[in-house]
């Protein structure tokens, strides 16, 4: 797409949205939800999970298809499935059908926001990706702030309006990518090819550069690191709405201050990241994280509780992901070019699935206090840390592009 449209990054960024807005902004109405559908908060917040694996299914497919296809199909019909599905979610009666519809619902959303980081590769220099991915998640970190507000608002219509306004979001997307927005990766239906799909992302798994499995290294210590995120995430309704017993409209100012935290990170991000530093960036955020999971640890097995503790160490181990996931995303998608789309969908699956399965690890053994959360999150995050240590030093000053 030359000349590049200044409102190319904006729309990325609002693509990639629609997966916090997923997630976040039905947070608020768990409780009524419960209510309406005469269940327990722990069915319910498995619906977040349920979602997550969902949508790593989508991320795994969509990726490497667009790499066949072409991106736009891709997106056409991840947003088409969003929207109908979305809708369908409003006429459910049973937590089951709701589920099963979160677990549609996220294929689609996986098909159309996985293109997005490969949309930044197909337009952008390689000097120019990690500003460029801290832009993108900084406009995505607008979601999670505003959305909990927003269910906030509309919850007093009904838990259904919600949705409906997440479906009218992604109907107002596709809207724009059919009519404003170019291909990046030509490509037909006749190309589409599963046999295709998984020899793509079996390149992209034993890539080596320098004689090392570097990709795969950086792929799989990021998408830890950001399911330790995803662990809070999934399980904030249990942590602010049932342990600490707070109200749905006190829970999106709570919320948001860890929002808040990933906001500055990823702002410090985008000033200050380059191709020489991201390697650096990428280790800092990691062991920050590992500090701030190893306190809530200790504060929870010591009894220091207090919300006014707890919420602003969670805010340091979560927007910790600001520092890691701009550098990480740079470095990796520097190794590719051609399979931008099957490295998106590697990195994203794992990142999804290892989210999914995490965060229902911690509700699932939820017994009225955090100590099954933190643990899980600071088991995680040792592993994200074990992985990082195994890239060499010498490789994280300058990205091979291969």
């Amino acid at each position: 797409m030359k000349p590049i449209p200044g409102y190319l990054i904006y729309f990325i960024g609002a693509l990639v949205a629609v997966g916090p807005l997923s997630m976040d902004a039905y947070l608020p109405a768990i409780p009524a939800m419960v209510e309406y559908f005469d269940s327990d908060i722990v069915s319910l917040n498995n619906t977040l999970s349920v979602f997550l694996v969902g949508y790593a299914f989508g991320q795994f497919f969509g990726g490497a298809f667009s790499d066949q296809v072409g991106r736009k199909r891709i997106g056409y019909v991840g947003l088409s499935v969003y929207v109908i599905t979305t809708l369908a979610m409003t006429l459910t009666t049973t937590v089951e059908q709701l589920m099963a519809l979160r677990f549609l619902q996220a294929i689609g959303g996986g098909f159309s926001t996985v293109i997005c980081m490969a949309l930044v590769r197909d337009i952008y220099p390689m000097e120019e990706l990690g500003r460029r991915f801290a832009t993108v998640t900084m406009i995505v970190l607008v979601a999670p702030l505003v959305a909990p507000t927003l269910g906030s608002l509309l919850l007093p219509m009904g838990w259904w309006f919600i949705f409906i306004f997440k479906a009218l979001y992604a109907l107002a997307l596709l809207m724009m990518y059919v009519f404003l927005i170019g291909e990046t990766r030509p490509g037909t239906w006749r190309d589409l090819s599963i046999t295709a799909l998984f020899v793509q992302c079996k390149e992209v798994v034993a890539r080596r550069v320098d004689g090392s499995a570097l990709p795969i290294r950086y792929a799989i210590s990021m998408a830890l690191s950001a399911a330790v995120l995803m662990t809070f995430v999934t399980n904030a309704s249990i942590i602010y709405l049932q342990f600490f017993d707070l109200s749905p409209t006190v829970f999106p100012i709570v919320f948001g201050v860890s929002v808040v935290g990933f906001m500055s990170m990823n702002l410090f991000s985008m000033q200050r990241l380059s191709t020489g530093n991201a390697g650096k960036f990428f280790r800092a955020g990691l062991k920050i994280q590992i500090v701030g999971a190893a306190c809530l640890f200790l504060l929870v097995v010591f009894g220091f509780t207090s919300i006014w503790i707890i919420v602003p160490v969670l805010a340091v181990t979560v927007a910790t992901l600001g520092l890691v996931g701009p550098a990480g995303s740079a470095r990796y998608m520097s190794f590719f070019t051609g399979l931008a789309g099957s490295a998106s969908s590697v990195y994203t699956t794992m990142m999804f699935s290892f989210g999914g399965v995490f965060g229902w690890l911690a509700g699932r053994f939820y017994d009225g206090s955090l100590l099954p959360i933190v643990s899980v999150m600071l088991a995680v995050s040792i592993a994200a840390n074990l992985v990082a240590l195994t890239i060499p030093n010498r490789t994280l000053a300058a990205p091979t592009v291969v």
